[in-house]
């Protein structure tokens, strides 16, 4: 069975932060991580293209549906619990969620 990274979730399980594209997703992880600067060039020539990247959770989406900012409703970067990430929205629920960092 193939690792799915995409995973469906309940409206209550994340919390939405911002309308996001795929292009502001990739800008906002990579400042969460650090910033381009911390990314190794040989590392930074291999990432894919924002969509490619994303082409999995895209292909869940309908006509209507948005790309939301998101992390998980328990959330304490202090205590290293929670993620951020990128939520599928439609009618304003969170329905699939990938993970970007794990706090």
């Amino acid at each position: 069975m193939p690792f799915e990274i995409d995973r469906p979730v309940a409206g209550d399980e994340v919390i939405l932060l911002e309308r996001t594209t795929p292009q502001r997703y990739r800008e906002w992880l990579i400042a969460l991580t650090g910033g381009i600067e911390a990314v190794p060039a040989e590392i930074r020539d291999r990432i894919p293209a924002p969509e490619e990247e994303l082409k999995t959770l895209l292909a869940r989406m309908l006509p209507g549906d948005e790309l939301w900012l998101a992390r998980s409703r328990r959330f304490e970067p202090t205590a290293l619990i929670g993620n951020s990430g990128i939520a599928v929205v439609r009618n304003g629920d969170a329905i699939w969620y990938r993970v970007g960092v794990h706090h």
